[in-house]
């Protein structure tokens, strides 16, 4: 499939999995929800976020290729320039995505938030002191005030960060895109139908 193609489908997966981890409190009850894997998810949601947009951008990058052809453009170009536009529109989703979630956050589900975290806060530090209590020299702890602080929302100045990020997102992911086009372009050709001259 080409570029645009490739990109969307595998933005779409991606723009999933960052919604579900962003958008977390409307499903997750955290009086229902294990101390450890509500722990799990505040620790480690943006990381698995941005870790799906990457791995999701490098396959898009891998799976497209060029669907038209110039004579006068070599083909490892051709190649380089899809696999970039791939990667880069998976992101480009992603970040445009979490811009209007982190609008949302900030708005209409600033209430909805401040709920989960005054819900979640206890859990998270009892299983932390419970972990802490196993250990020899367990490190500071934070306290729930400070927990709940850190799950509350977004305030309208993160969304100058929130586009920050969508432009980082994008040039990582553009680049990793281009080292997938480099190195498919090494390899030459793949066998099999070839690209429509435009």
């Amino acid at each position: 499939m080409g570029p645009l193609r490739i990109g969307f489908l595998y933005g779409t997966i991606a723009v999933v999995v960052a919604l579900a981890a962003d958008l977390r409190f409307l499903f997750l009850d955290p009086r229902e929800v294990p101390d450890w894997i509500l722990t799990a998810i505040e620790g480690f949601r943006v990381q698995l976020a941005l870790t799906a947009t990457l791995f999701l951008a490098i396959l898009a990058a891998i799976r497209t290729r060029p669907t038209r052809v110039d004579p006068d453009v070599p083909y490892r170009s051709l190649l380089l320039r899809d696999c970039v536009l791939a990667a880069t529109l998976v992101a480009a989703m992603v970040g445009f995505v979490l811009f209007v979630a982190t609008t949302l956050n900030a708005t209409l589900f600033a209430d909805e938030i401040r709920a989960y975290a005054r819900e979640a806060a206890p859990s998270i530090v009892a299983y932390n002191e419970k972990v802490a209590g196993r250990l020899d020299d367990p490190p500071p702890l934070p306290t729930v005030s400070e927990v709940k602080e850190d799950l509350q929302p977004p305030v309208p100045r993160d969304l100058g960060r929130s586009i920050a990020n969508f432009v980082l997102r994008a040039l990582v992911a553009g680049t990793a895109g281009a080292l997938v086009g480099v190195v498919r372009g090494r390899a030459g050709p793949p066998d099999g139908p070839k690209p429509r001259e435009g």
